[in-house]
């Protein structure tokens, strides 16, 4: 089992960042890879729909039944990211982690975890509609609001502030972790495309229909794993930049 992973006992170098949220991510893959499959499934319930009912993929809000679809698609990230967090963080600091309790806890709090995103994308949304730069800025520095809210017991509003000031003088840094994290996934995607395009070539009849089928699935698989990769790195710098803010006031984080 893993052993206090967060928080870190001492500020992490990027390196050992990113080497906490891989260590986060493989322990507690097969437990994640649940949640990861669930976040996809709530996504696609327009497209279940479409399908049953003969419409168009990738069509929505074309009755009320694909309207209230969507809202619930929107509603389910949040239970399904609380309690994917809450399961990295017992399972980081050695504790046992249980998927009904994670759930029922990150349901509990659901209204809460629903407004940070909602006003955290709204802020973000608006960043971008105003100027590029405020956007990309809000993004890095609103990405540990729902951690705040969860790991640190705050409100919403207080979560999206205490994630401004916890990024506040380590924006680049933080932007730099992200954007190292993202540049793994695409890689893994790229590979992991090359490789079924080689096996498709080996089945009798390929054609552009079943090597499309085929990229669908594999989107589908990899946004998955993709999830809790990205949700440990989340929490790997929620941990680092807790330790750092604690450690200038008082000299270190409680767990």
């Amino acid at each position: 089992m893993l052993k206090r992973l967060y928080p870190p006992l001492r500020p992490q170098s990027v390196s050992e960042v990113l080497d906490s949220a891989f260590h986060i991510f493989a322990a507690t893959l097969l437990k994640t890879l649940p949640y990861g499959i669930l976040l996809i499934l709530s996504g696609q319930l327009v497209n279940i729909y479409n399908l049953a009912t003969e419409r168009p993929l990738q069509s929505a809000w074309h009755d009320a039944t694909s309207a209230l679809l969507s809202f619930v698609s929107f509603i389910a990230v949040a239970p399904i990211l609380g309690a994917t967090l809450l399961c990295q963080r017992a399972s980081a600091q050695g504790q046992p982690s249980f998927m009904r309790t994670e759930f029922a806890q990150a349901l509990r709090l659901l209204p809460q975890i629903a407004a940070v995103l909602l006003l955290a994308g709204l802020a973000i949304l608006l960043g971008f509609i105003l100027l590029v730069l405020p956007g990309l800025y809000l993004c890095v520095a609103l990405s540990l609001a729902t951690p705040a809210l969860l790991l640190a017991h705050k409100g919403p509003i207080d979560a999206m502030k205490f994630s401004l000031h916890l990024i506040h003088g380590h924006w680049w840094r933080t932007a730099g972790i992200y954007a190292i994290t993202l540049v793994i996934m695409i890689v893994f995607y790229f590979l992991a495309a090359i490789l079924v395009v080689v096996a498709v070539q080996f089945i009798r009849g390929a054609d552009v229909a079943l090597m499309t089928a085929a990229a669908r699935v594999l989107i589908i698989v990899l946004a998955a794993f993709s999830f809790p990769y990205g949700t440990a790195t989340t929490l790997a710098v929620f941990g680092d930049l807790q330790w750092r803010d604690a450690a200038a006031t008082d000299g270190g984080v409680q767990s």
